[in-house]
């Protein structure tokens, strides 16, 4: 299906919904519009059906899911960043230690 054209005779961007009342679900936007603020020309009509209640529960689910453990993530990553740099500057006073003595 070729892309439509919007109101100001530009082809329409494809973009994806990523909310809860409407996940995953592709719709057409003028090209000019910019999230909340900018909406170009009001173009919009929705490419997919809406999914049935049970589906968009379990599709909202599994985002939410997915945010939750894409932010644990990122809080482990951190943690191993600053267990790294203490390991790192241990094995610096271990060596400085061990060069003491030596002398």
């Amino acid at each position: 299906m070729a892309a439509p054209r919007c109101f100001c005779g530009k082809i329409a961007r494809l973009q994806t919904s990523w909310t809860e009342a409407n996940p995953l679900r592709r719709f057409y936007v003028c090209p000019n519009s910019s999230g909340k603020r900018k909406k170009g020309c009001g173009f919009f009509v929705w490419v997919d059906v809406e999914f049935p209640p049970r589906e968009k529960a379990l599709v909202s689910w599994l985002l939410r899911r997915l945010k939750e453990l894409e932010k644990d993530i990122g809080h482990r990553q951190a943690r191993e960043r600053k267990l790294m740099g203490w390991l790192i500057l241990s094995w610096g006073l271990v060596m400085v230690v061990l060069f003491w003595q030596c002398l």
